[in-house]
């Protein structure tokens, strides 16, 4: 049984009316908003953002339009091992190990460094229309893909240590979409799954159990042409209620 303080609160103030469609169609200071993760409860830190936007990582751009601009992670992370290795290349650190010539890994994390850091500064977009039923996926302007809404879903993935010992992890996914990771690993298996809920639900959009077949699958959207699948099953009002009390009023 969890603690009092570990639930997680997203109460949310109602916006007034018309501030929805004031809202500016650029996102500076929230292209960076995926890098923030917690590193200690992330779901906690997940929760604190839905508390101050409930369509985190989207922003709602007009009725039932939600925008989501982004740098992948890979910037920093390549920008920092060009620096380091350029530091050590410079003033020649490790240019000898064992009178055995060295310099040739830093000089090569140098240009590894590079090519991620530059590989990763064009800007990426996501919109989710469902005014018309599509998804389209751009980066730095060229449409890189776009199809119905059923292809975009939040999947709570599973994945486990050499002693089975479980984690999950929350992930926006699409076809032809790069992960995007909204919740590192994690052993709260509950709170996972009601955050996941929570942000398909505001996004209207389709959440995946980590099981392939589970009746915890919420599927909002299905392909015209698709027969209803036995592995995955709409959910009913009263078939499943989690021990956690609803604690989104929005």
């Amino acid at each position: 049984m969890s603690h009092p303080a570990d639930r997680l609160c997203l109460t949310q103030a109602q916006a007034p009316k018309g501030q929805i469609n004031r809202l500016p169609l650029t996102f500076h200071g929230k292209r960076f908003q995926l890098w923030a993760l917690g590193l200690f409860c992330t779901e906690r830190h997940l929760a604190k953002r839905l508390k101050s936007n409930s369509f985190y990582p989207f922003t709602q751009e007009l009725p039932n339009v939600f925008v989501l601009e982004y740098y992948l992670d890979t910037l920093w992370k390549g920008a920092l091992l060009f620096v380091v290795c350029l530091f050590l290349v410079s003033f020649g650190l490790v240019s000898q190990v064992r009178k055995q010539e060295t310099w040739g890994f830093p000089a090569y994390g140098v240009g590894v460094g590079l090519w991620i850091m530059i590989s990763s500064l064009p800007r990426r977009r996501l919109v989710l229309n469902h005014t018309l039923g599509t998804y389209h996926f751009s980066i730095q302007g060229r449409t890189v893909c776009q199809g119905p809404m059923h292809q975009v879903y939040v999947r709570l993935a599973l994945s486990s240590d050499a002693y089975r010992k479980c984690f999950f992890q929350l992930v926006l996914c699409g076809h032809k979409l790069e992960p995007l990771v909204l919740v590192q690993l994690s052993e709260r298996y509950e709170q996972m799954e009601f955050l996941g809920r929570h942000i398909a639900r505001k996004l209207n959009i389709n959440y995946f159990d980590c099981l392939a077949t589970s009746y915890r699958h919420v599927v909002r959207h299905r392909p015209l042409e698709a027969a209803i699948s036995p592995g995955i099953m709409l959910r009913k009002t009263g078939v499943h209620k989690s021990s956690q009390p609803d604690l989104v009023d929005v």
